[in-house]
């Protein structure tokens, strides 16, 4: 229930770790704020559209299009949203509203359209529209042939069927939701940082690609890695997975792996809490091999999981730790310990399931063989959480969660100091007995309160007062010990005796001590402690 100092920072941060390590951090998708619309020449003698009415057919390449806003006809033109459009070409487009700017970006290509103006400037060239952007109700409107020649698309108006056919060269693959485009023919990969930024060529891909392609981007601090899984059946599912190790936009390492019926994403990086703060780690396997690189790129570590498990397999590897690795081998399909403190591989299902769920775990071949332990986190100390949906529940059931205790820990864990309740430590909190207040929002980390400094102390001594407050006046509830859905927002109060308690911001506008992954907590609603709690989140000093 209460950790040490580093316990609980580990634990909160888990949060971090388990759901932001899959999403884009820099990378963002076609979605723009502003629907643009897009014109295609038609004949002139068309009457002006007096209503939005979806009666115009679109095809690109021989496939009907179906666009989320109907399209409609102005003096002879069809127009679209920037949405349907951006998904129509495979393009970014986006409205700047300072500049007063249409802008499209692609592979090669950037077209930007100014408001008013009657030309274009591709690729920095000038070229002469025919037909100027407009403002129909609030909304930009710019020429759809204009920019699908532009990324080398035929398109035909047919006014008797009011049909609008394109044709356009499958050179790229756009790979969505993200902004990455491959080239069929040259493996050039292409990556948008984001809709104000040109699209830039950072490497080629090693790849033959056979199925259908999903990304998975993660970055963390200098260090990018984009994860394409390619699955096909062969006849079962089969997973041919490429990571790729990208800094200052150019690709500097690749590692392909291969898996059979099964796929987990790999983990892609680890932090190590330091006095100073977070040191980033980024991770990279091809299902035998982990290589570890620092922040400046450098392998730091090597891992041979075939020599350590000693099985000659191709694994999934879920988690690495400054002193474990937790692997999943691909036929047996239990997910397996590392403990690097004492050389020693643990099969978790014997160690965390029991009866009809461990003899599933064991026997089960359906979709694929093994368990359905995931990892949660290190909780410090030797304790590492899994989060666990039995089969034998409903779909609607909630994860389990389920901790193991590393033997190579258990002299530290004899040494811990004896925990203490929620009123001991809010009637001993002082600016004496603080040692540091850690706060967050999920990923973003606010300056953190600092016992020793004495411009802190104001801020600790409301920290005090929120857990007193707390304890005093709010209503104590146990919760399950299963993984929250959300990201922790809220603060880690550590205490100069080695433990520390969270309060955090709960459902219902409440403020809640404890933690969210189970055990005992106390719940208040006080709009004026919640104020305070708010303002005591300051964003660092760039």
């Amino acid at each position: 229930m209460i950790k040490n100092l580093k316990t609980k920072f580990s634990c909160e941060m888990r949060f971090k770790l388990r759901w932001s390590s899959f999403l884009p951090a820099t990378i963002l998708a076609m979605a723009a704020a502003f629907v643009i619309v897009l014109p295609v020449w038609a004949d002139k003698s068309e009457a002006l559209a007096t209503s939005v009415k979806n009666d115009i057919n679109i095809t690109i390449n021989g496939k009907v299009v179906k666009t989320k806003t109907p399209s409609f006809l102005d003096q002879g033109a069809v127009y679209l949203p920037v949405r349907d459009i951006g998904e129509l070409l495979g393009t970014l487009v986006s409205w700047n509203t300072q500049a007063k700017t249409v802008t499209m970006r692609y592979p090669e290509l950037t077209v930007k359209i100014p408001f008013g103006s009657t030309s274009a400037a591709v690729n920095g060239q000038p070229v002469a529209l025919s037909t100027p952007l407009r403002m129909v109700d609030g909304r930009v409107y710019v020429p759809l042939r204009f920019f699908s020649e532009a990324v080398g698309a035929e398109v035909k108006w047919e006014a008797a069927t009011h049909n609008v056919r394109m044709t356009k060269p499958n050179d790229y693959l756009k790979l969505n939701p993200f902004a990455i485009w491959l080239n069929h023919t040259t493996h050039d990969l292409y990556m948008g940082k984001d809709e104000q930024s040109d699209v830039l060529s950072i490497g080629k891909l090693d790849a033959q690609l056979q199925g259908t392609v999903f990304v998975q981007p993660s970055k963390q601090g200098k260090n990018t890695v984009l994860t394409l899984v390619d699955r096909f059946a062969s006849p079962h599912p089969h997973y041919e997975v490429y990571t790729l190790l990208i800094r200052d936009n150019r690709i500097v390492e690749q590692k392909h792996a291969s898996y059979d019926q099964r796929y987990e994403p790999n983990t892609s990086y680890y932090q190590v809490y330091d006095p100073n703060g977070w040191i980033d780690y980024t991770v990279l396997t091809d299902g035998k091999i982990v290589l570890v690189y620092n922040d400046d790129g450098k392998v730091v570590s090597t891992y041979d999981l075939a020599e350590l498990t000693q099985q000659d397999d191709v694994f999934g590897v879920q988690a690495v730790g400054t002193d474990f690795l937790v692997v999943r081998p691909n036929r047996s399909g239990l997910l397996t310990l590392i403990d690097l403190k004492d050389n020693s591989t643990v099969v978790l299902a014997d160690k965390l399931l029991t009866g009809k769920d461990l003899a599933y775990a064991h026997d089960n071949q359906t979709p694929y063989p093994g368990d359905s332990l995931s990892f949660g986190g290190d909780v410090g100390h030797g304790v590492l959480d899994f989060d666990y949906l039995s089969p034998f529940q409903n779909n609607n059931s909630q994860s389990e969660r389920l901790s193991y205790e590393r033997p190579s820990y258990e002299e530290e864990r004899k040494a811990l100091p004896k925990e203490r309740s929620f009123q001991e430590m809010a009637s001993s909190c002082s600016t004496d007995t603080v040692v540091s207040v850690d706060i967050q929002d999920g990923d973003l980390m606010y300056k953190p309160l600092i016992g020793t400094n004495k411009q802190d102390q104001e801020g600790i001594r409301t920290v005090c007062r929120i857990l007193r407050k707390i304890t005093a006046e709010g209503v104590e509830v146990t919760l399950p010990r299963t993984f929250p859905v959300t990201f922790f927002h809220g603060m880690s109060v550590n205490f100069s005796t080695g433990d520390s308690v969270s309060i955090y911001r709960a459902s219902g506008d409440k403020l809640a001590m404890g933690s969210e992954l189970g055990g005992k907590n106390i719940f208040l609603s006080n709009a004026q402690t919640i104020k305070e709690f708010e303002r005591l989140k300051v964003l660092p000093k760039q």
